[in-house]
């Protein structure tokens, strides 16, 4: 990329908070944005800082919500050759703080040696909009339970693992230079057939042997810190590929805003590239909540919609949320 180029890109970033990957990028990559400024009406200006702490942090004081929007776009005609039809649908997912009598966390990231261990309730249509509960698990690096194959489904099979795989990055959990690279969360089972395929032909055998039967993981990249508010913000890339030629086979990519100082998501985007099917899927997941370093306390305001489908979700959140057992606290206080 020139320098003109550059900056150009990053001109039109400061306007808008448009995330834009980085330079090294494959040109399948530059689909991939975030446009902050025209959605949530944010702005951002340029932080002068070099290098920041890129680590996610546990849920601590505010349950945080996030709502999950999927667009898929058919070639014409797969829909009546499918008997299906294109999927637009919202979700929407609450990760709350840690129970009464749970073990308490430190501020700042989760530490390496211990695995955040809470609860997610999820709703949407493919729950036929009832509140779903599951187990959520965040390490300073990464979030899950994330389906390992999410990145190359021209379909959602489970909302939950999908969401968690497709929209929060694996970080490194330290300090991260601008513009550095590192390697995320790994791509396998059912991509690994793509990578054994000649997406030519379809077919396999003696002639593509020399093809591996293995998928790279997520590329991830700091393309820029940013203050969004009154907060550091980081604008991470990601991308992804069976192996294959651009637009042949297979290939992701995401464009994600994290809160620097709280280790949380704020909006990521991510487009999926089925080229056998000719489907592509675009998720969106953004932070619907009022915490602190969230989209709402950096000026957005929801749609009353959406204010109303984040509290009914709090609210059943709050109803599964077993009351406090003073017998197991004076337990707790006895054996200390």
């Amino acid at each position: 990329m020139s320098s003109a180029l550059a900056t150009a890109a990053v001109r039109s970033l400061l306007a808008a908070l448009v995330v834009v990957p980085g330079c090294t990028a494959e040109p399948a990559e530059q689909a991939g944005l975030i446009e902050l400024g025209v959605e949530f009406d944010l702005t951002a200006r340029a932080d002068p800082a070099r290098a920041a702490p890129l680590a996610w942090r546990a849920p601590l004081a505010c349950p945080q919500v996030y709502r999950v929007r999927i667009d898929e776009s058919y070639p014409p005609g797969l829909e009546e050759r499918l008997h299906t039809r294109a999927e637009h649908s919202e979700s929407f997912l609450a990760i709350p703080p840690p129970r009464v009598g749970e073990r308490t966390w430190p501020p700042g990231p989760v530490p390496k040696d211990r695995v955040f261990a809470g609860r997610l309730l999820f709703q949407g249509p493919r729950t036929q909009d009832r509140p779903v509960l599951r187990d959520f698990a965040l390490s300073a690096e990464l979030a899950g339970p994330a389906s390992p194959d999410a990145a190359c489904m021209e379909r959602t099979w489970d909302p939950v693992e999908d969401a968690l795989a497709l929209g929060w990055p694996q970080l490194p959990a330290r300090l991260v230079a601008r513009g550095e690279t590192w390697r995320g969360a790994r791509v396998e089972a059912r991509c690994n057939r793509s990578a054994c395929v000649d997406p030519q032909t379809g077919g396999g055998g003696p002639d593509n042997h020399h093809r591996p039967c293995a998928t790279m993981s997520w590329r991830e990249h700091l393309d820029g810190l940013y203050v969004l508010g009154d907060e550091q913000v980081a604008q991470v890339s990601s991308f992804w590929s069976d192996g294959h030629p651009q637009g042949e086979a297979l290939s992701s990519e995401r464009s994600a805003v994290i809160s620097v100082e709280h280790g949380r998501l704020l909006a990521s985007k991510t487009v999926i590239h089925h080229g056998y099917s000719g489907i592509e899927r675009e998720v969106r997941v953004d932070a619907v909540d009022a915490c602190a370093g969230g989209l709402v306390a950096a000026g957005w305001t929801p749609s009353p919609a959406t204010v109303a489908a984040r509290d009914a979700l709090l609210a059943a959140a709050e109803a599964s949320t077993p009351a406090p057992d003073p017998s197991r606290k004076q337990t707790q206080e006895r054996g200390r």
